[in-house]
């Protein structure tokens, strides 16, 4: 069997060869691959639970709210919304929707048999999916079964249906749940070894599966080493938390109880954190219970940390939550005093992400009063975070102190070099080799600046590549088409069971349900002519959101795809209520706030396309002299992009047509925007650095929204003018006069 490299495409091979295996009556030897647990892995998501690992949306939480307090405010940013501009809304948003109405004929058998399944009635499900005439029907339902009712169904019937449909869509999920039956079934470990044995576990259940039959094997090692891994690493559920405890509670020391309780608290997690805790001991309990009062905002965490045992006050937690407290009361120079006193190791500070983002707060609000110095060396000096985005952050903090308050542009081009090592995602590569630009520009060496601005223009889409794009004169836009697909293209694609599976989801009104197959066939398809294919379905479906996540992936690869990517559907014909706003500020707004989800609702309330709050809603009808009605802004399209666009054409008109000030003020709020005004300047101001400015936004959230919404305006005003000019230097501005940009370049 050979192994399968492919992230996507080989998720699935195992599972065939399995049953064959098992069928032979084979036990594998674990091999060496699976008996070797990685020196660190990343959180998995347990089968149905929500993830304990640290979420970076928290979309809205600080938006169109003028009366935050400083502290809560700049707290804000720590979830991150820099993450890819390909968070999906769903994460931190419901989308509120609402199944239709039964359906006739084979439409309407095939949902009631998707209904059992979804009820986790897997015999029934499977037997209504075997009087389904259409094939694809019979795939979906079978599909759907292993993902929602996989207890039910069992791992011998859930391993039959993957052989009989080897290229069933979304295939980590569908190995996650294989791994929780293998450990919720107790599996033989013959079964479980020839399951492993050219995979890795991707689930703590996998992990514990195959710790459960090297111990069964006589690999005390490999076990124990597999068993800590999904101890320290995986959120887990509380019945399989008691199981390992059971089980193999011997073999878990108070190191390791400890290590789960911070990995755990770190993401949040309250309740598991808490029982790992008590696992410890109750000098872990005490710094748990600070912990949680300070990020559940319940009890006073300073007064507890006081009573946390001398034995812990050089722990690492200890002192993330004591940096914490003193940030949030204002003592940045204590926090960073503490910050760099306590340990860079990866291993020791459990969760080097979390660390970081900690001190980009610090470095943010150092640089704010004006200790560059300072604030430089808690950027540069933090442990390597693991996320793909927050270790580009950091090197692109560390290298913008340096270059633009230091003046030290040697150092910061060492810094701005390392942004898009590793990286794959257009926006952070080409942010990495502008401002390598703009550090050699600063060095004089105007033929390397030329060089690296041509390398992020590459990324037309990206807001960074579009900057460099003007700095180089380059003011051509244009809109890329997918080609014409050949005849065997047309045919393979019509074959592939999941495009069949996600023509008949959207048939049926699934839209949540397909948007997973939107991603997962978007990733795997071969080429440009198949996803345009796929896009196609979802245009005609008039899908707006579906077509936004394809063309998103496909710019990801690298594929041309930017007009599905930026669709011209998904807005409602609307009667503007005031002067009427450019539609393709409109289109921009709708893309990021809500990619085109009517449905959708934010956990602060902001609701529709273009995520109203209500008391903007109230706001905007009292100055329009239009009635306004709650329910509306929710259940009517067309009603909540006309108080939008009003809310748009009022900011536009405060702003003198700043984009900047306005989509910042969109998601932030006005008074953030006044108040950074007089912290940072008028980016209006020639004076002022326009892209500066936006790096000082000190809303994480914010900062991204401006920049994925400049870089949408551009591109929709090219779908909807057709001149096919760059405007971005001028949108940055407004409507004052502008310096000279490129300089000799």
């Amino acid at each position: 069997m050979r192994h399968i490299s492919a992230r996507r495409l080989g998720v699935l091979m195992p599972f065939a060869a399995v049953l064959m295996l098992v069928a032979a009556g084979f036990t594998a030897p674990a091999s060496a691959e699976a008996k070797k647990p990685p020196a660190k892995t990343t959180a998995a998501k347990p089968t149905d639970k929500k993830s304990a690992s640290k979420k970076d949306g928290g979309k809205k939480e600080a938006s169109k709210k003028d009366a935050k307090k400083d502290a809560a405010k700049k707290d804000v940013a720590k979830k991150d919304s820099a993450k890819k501009d390909d968070a999906k809304p769903a994460d931190s948003q419901s989308t509120g929707s609402v199944k239709p109405a039964p359906l006739p004929g084979a439409l309407g058998s095939l949902q009631s048999a998707m209904d059992l399944a979804e009820k986790g009635q897997s015999a029934a499900a499977l037997a209504a999916a075997d009087q389904l005439s259409d094939p694809g029907a019979r795939a979906l339902v079978r599909w759907l079964t292993i993902r929602a009712a996989a207890r039910d169904l069992g791992f011998d019937r859930a391993v039959a249906i993957i052989q009989q449909h080897p290229t069933l869509p979304t295939p980590t999920v569908l190995r996650r749940r294989l791994e929780y039956l293998l450990f919720a079934e107790n599996r033989d470990p013959g079964t479980v070894r020839a399951f492993f044995a050219e995979q890795r576990p991707i689930s703590g259940e996998g992990k514990l599966a195959l710790a459960r039959a090297l111990f069964a094997a006589g690999d005390r090692t490999g076990g124990t080493a597999w068993l800590r891994d999904a101890w320290r690493e995986d959120p887990l559920m509380e019945d399989t938390e008691s199981t390992v405890m059971v089980e193999f509670g011997g073999l878990l020391t108070r190191a390791d109880h400890k290590y789960r309780a911070d990995k755990l608290l770190y993401a949040e997690d309250a309740t598991r954190g808490l029982r790992a805790a008590q696992r410890a001991g109750d000098d872990v309990v005490a710094l748990a219970r600070a912990r949680i009062a300070l990020f559940a905002k319940n009890g006073d965490p300073t007064k507890l940390l006081a009573a946390v045992p001398l034995g812990l006050r050089n722990d690492p937690a200890y002192l993330y939550t004591q940096a914490k407290i003193a940030r949030r009361a204002g003592d940045d120079a204590t926090a960073a005093r503490i910050l760099s006193s306590a340990p860079k190791e990866a291993a020791a500070i459990v969760d080097p992400d979390e660390w970081w983002v900690e001190r980009r707060l610090v470095a943010r609000e150092l640089l704010d009063l004006g200790d560059a110095k300072t604030a430089y060396k808690i950027a540069r000096d933090a442990a390597p975070p693991e996320d793909d985005n927050k270790r580009s952050e950091q090197q692109f903090t560390a290298g913008w102190i340096a270059l633009r308050f230091l003046g030290d542009a040697r150092t910061a081009q060492q810094h701005f070099a390392k942004i898009a090592e590793g990286q794959s995602h257009p926006a952070t590569i080409a942010r990495g080799f502008y401002w390598q630009g703009r550090a050699a520009e600063a060095l004089g060496n105007n033929a390397g600046a030329r060089s690296q601005y041509q390398v992020a223009a590459n990324y037309p889409t990206a807001y960074y590549g579009l900057i460099a794009r003007a700095r180089l004169g380059l003011t051509a836009m244009s809109v890329r088409e997918a080609p014409a697909p050949s005849a065997a293209q047309r045919t393979a694609f019509s074959r592939d069971e999941g495009v069949q599976i996600f023509k008949l989801l959207l048939q049926l009104g699934e839209r949540d349900l397909a948007m997973a197959l939107a991603s997962d066939l978007s990733e795997r398809l071969p080429d440009a002519a198949s996803l345009g294919l796929l896009a196609d379905i979802a245009e005609g479906q008039r899908n707006a959101r579906a077509m936004v996540v394809i063309g998103k992936n496909a710019l990801n690869r690298g594929i041309p795809l930017e007009a599905d990517a930026y669709p011209t559907i998904g807005i409602p014909s609307y009667r503007p209520i005031g002067p009427d706003v450019d539609r393709a500020v409109v289109y921009a707004i709708a893309r990021q706030e809500s990619m085109f989800n009517a449905a959708v609702v934010s956990r602060a309330g902001a609701t529709g396309l273009m995520q109203v709050m209500p008391a903007t809603g109230r706001t905007i009808a009292k100055r329009e002299g239009v009635p306004f009605d709650v329910k509306s802004l929710h259940n009517n399209p067309t009603v909540n992009v006309q108080f939008g666009a009003a809310e748009l054409r009022s900011l536009l008109d405060n702003y003198d047509n700043s984009y900047v000030l306005t989509f910042a003020a969109y998601n932030g709020g006005r008074g953030s925007v006044a108040k950074w005004v007089a912290a940072y300047g008028d980016p209006r101001d020639p004076a002022i650095d326009p892209i500066d400015w936006v790096e000082r936004i000190p809303f994480s959230e914010t900062r991204n929204y401006v920049q994925r919404v400049m870089e949408n305006a551009q591109v929709y005003k090219t779908r909807f003018g057709g001149r096919g000019t760059l405007q971005i230097e001028a949108d940055l501005r407004g409507s004052r006069p502008k310096t000279e940009a490129v300089g000799g370049l």
